[in-house]
């Protein structure tokens, strides 16, 4: 089936033919994952063409430390080539990473041709750990630095650029995009067209209601049938399109898996159930943790990955099992109150993967009408989910699409 690859290779019409949409938006993400070497000047105003990052001396370089290295060449040449997306220009690139505050971040602009606007693309998680480490803050309620961050990315560059905006990303870039675009100042806000989250996790209902926030942007989110970080924080499916993977169970995260039919992406008509249950008992199990509680266990699953001294998120899965036992001599010396917080905290996230959680068999100390119509909500998302996943199923079967 087709995938962003063959679409980049069959796209002809221009942007001024044809508007950005979602599939490009996906294209463009997945490119924020480039390295773009400071001699291509990227980081410059002028940026570079699309149409020049496929030199052959320079591919490997800005390919270093991708996923799925193979498949993104070819992303990288298709759109090099691509009458749609070769004259598109990479401008205003940054990344920053500092360890001392725990950020990670990038974002790169893409100025459209003839003057259509420019599309912001910001990074997800890289190889780094000090982006992995920030990762497990964004469960928790405060803003992370790369989140502030996105924001005042998009704030300046709306500040220097003309015309209209689009945002997105992958993954945590799709929710750096969600979160600039949200919390922008009027004047910003007026000029988004779109803000595209690919599989991007959704927030803490405490991010969700800081004064700055706001509902009047149009988000538009995608996620694969057996997401799962898509889904954190996110309570329905309703105004979330599922989106069909070649790839099975959590490897459909990656978007070069996801499926693309004509100049759109093929869509199901709902969720894997499975996944859908699982992912509300993670959001159970995150909710029920305080905000303290949270940024206290975020900040224990720092230090131990901090204890193993390895340079990256792959080299620490490369030698698990060596770093296993270093996080667990580090936790059995470590203070009893860390510990126990640490143990009970894992306790209770296999227990509610496991048996369900509290609200799902209807335990609660909650008798208000609130908590009952909440109570009642959750079975409707509940039996929704499930007619969904049957009828995707049954559409696969009598072969539609």
């Amino acid at each position: 089936m087709a995938n962003i690859i063959d679409y980049a290779r069959q796209a002809t019409d221009s942007f001024a033919q044809r508007p950005l949409c979602r599939v490009d938006s996906l294209c463009l993400s997945w490119l924020a994952y480039l390295r773009y070497l400071a001699t291509l000047g990227a980081d410059s105003f002028e940026g570079v063409r699309l149409a020049d990052l496929a030199d052959p001396a320079l591919l490997p370089l800005e390919l270093s430390s991708l996923h799925d290295t193979e498949r993104s060449e070819q992303l990288v040449r298709a759109v090099a080539a691509s009458p749609r997306f070769g004259e598109v220009r990479a401008y205003l690139h940054a990344s920053e990473s500092d360890e001392e505050e725990g950020k990670q971040f990038s974002a790169t602009a893409f100025r459209l041709p003839d003057g259509l606007g420019t599309y912001v693309a910001y990074r997800g998680t890289d190889d780094s750990l000090v982006g992995w480490k920030e990762n497990f803050r964004l469960a928790c309620a405060t803003a992370v630095p790369a989140q502030r961050r996105a924001l005042s990315y998009l704030d300046q560059l709306a500040y220097v650029v003309d015309g209209p905006l689009w945002a997105g990303g992958h993954s945590k870039g799709g929710n750096l995009a969600e979160y600039a675009c949200r919390m922008a100042t009027d004047e910003v806000r007026e000029r988004i067209v779109a803000c595209y989250t690919h599989d991007g996790p959704g927030f803490r209902a405490e991010v969700r209601a800081d004064e700055g926030w706001h509902d009047d942007v149009p988000v538009h989110k995608t996620v694969p049938r057996a997401a799962l970080v898509g889904m954190l924080f996110e309570r329905s499916q309703q105004g979330i399109t599922v989106v069909r993977s070649s790839a099975a169970g959590v490897m459909q995260h990656a978007p070069l898996s996801w499926e693309v039919g004509g100049t759109d992406f093929v869509c199901e008509q709902g969720m894997d159930y499975d996944a859908w249950k699982l992912a509300q008992r993670l959001n159970d199990w995150l909710c029920d943790m305080s905000a303290e509680r949270c940024e206290r266990f975020a900040e224990l699953l720092g230090w131990l990955v901090d204890v193993t001294a390895e340079p990256s998120f792959s080299s620490l899965l490369r030698r698990w099992s060596t770093n296993r036992n270093a996080m667990r001599a580090a936790l059995a010396a470590a203070p009893a109150d860390d510990r126990a917080l640490f143990e009970q905290t894992m306790d209770d996230l296999v227990a509610t993967v496991l048996l369900g959680s509290r609200q799902e068999h209807g335990i609660t100390d909650d008798d208000t009408p609130a908590a009952a119509a909440s109570a009642a909500a959750r079975k409707i998302e509940d039996l929704s989910a499930r007619a969904n996943d049957h009828l995707a199923k049954l559409e696969r079967l009598t072969g539609g699409r």
